[in-house]
């Protein structure tokens, strides 16, 4: 067992893998949480499955793992990619609408892309129709940002690369299958967006290549940034703690 600080100062109990990464005890100690009410919200709910990689922690460590639950969940992991994406767009997703505006509005700055931000609308893993077979259970969107004139399809990771071997053939990679629903299908079931854009998110950046395309009336826009530059954004509900919470996330995965 360790005892750790989180990013307020409260002392936590973490479990460590055979491969040194950190797991805390309580998964809701791995996020922000702002000012959501009642806690917690469907979207983390349905984020916390048992994990396969339960197998990773062994003795008083795999104990100490799924104490909490009875099972592990990968929400623990020091490296979640859903704990740091619910942390950045969580809070912004059951913030007012003025609120709301305001973050899109700097976040479309941030990555350049015009558009209006009033009316914007957040919301977390919602799954799309697969643009290779129109099914139900399509590839499944981190975050999203809807507002009258743009639409953007967002890409969350941490340490990993972009998901290949993706599509019906295998062929295609987690932003191709974005960028082509956009393309495909975009205009027809988002008739008023003007703009639609795949943005990556990680920790070091550098996912994917910046580009712009205008093809049969759809404007695409590939987009890559980082968690620092989106926790730079001071219209976030819980600006401050985002900071100290990244400061903190990337601290404890420097080790494991």
């Amino acid at each position: 067992m360790t005892r750790i600080h989180d990013w307020l100062g409260r002392d936590v109990e973490a479990a460590r893998s055979a491969g040194g990464v950190l797991a805390v005890a309580d998964p809701w100690g791995n996020v922000v949480r702002g000012d959501v009410k009642p806690w917690p919200p469907p979207e983390l709910i349905q984020k916390v499955y048992q994990s396969r990689q339960a197998r990773a922690f062994t003795d008083a460590e795999h104990a100490l793992a799924i104490g909490r639950l009875g099972f592990y969940s990968d929400l623990q992991s020091i490296h979640s990619e859903d704990s740091i994406t619910w942390s950045f767009f969580g809070p912004v997703v059951y913030a007012d609408a003025a609120t709301k505006a305001r973050f899109v509005r700097d976040v479309l700055d941030a990555i350049r892309v015009p558009g209006r931000a009033e009316n914007a609308q957040v919301w977390l893993w919602r799954r799309l129709p697969h643009p290779d077979t129109l099914v139900s259970g399509g590839p499944e969107i981190d975050f999203g940002i809807h507002t009258e004139d743009v639409f953007v399809l967002g890409e969350a990771k941490w340490r990993s690369s972009v998901g290949s071997a993706q599509g019906v053939d295998g062929d295609k990679d987690q932003i191709t299958l974005r960028r082509e629903f956009c393309q495909k299908y975009g205009r027809r079931l988002l008739p008023d967006v003007r703009r639609f854009v795949v943005l990556a998110v990680s920790w070091q950046g550098s996912l994917v290549p910046e580009v712009d395309s205008d093809a049969d009336g759809v404007r695409l826009h590939l987009r890559d940034t980082t968690w620092e530059r989106l926790a730079n954004i001071e219209s976030h509900p819980c600006a401050d703690e985002l900071r100290d919470y990244l400061k903190w996330k990337v601290q404890h995965s420097m080790t494991g």
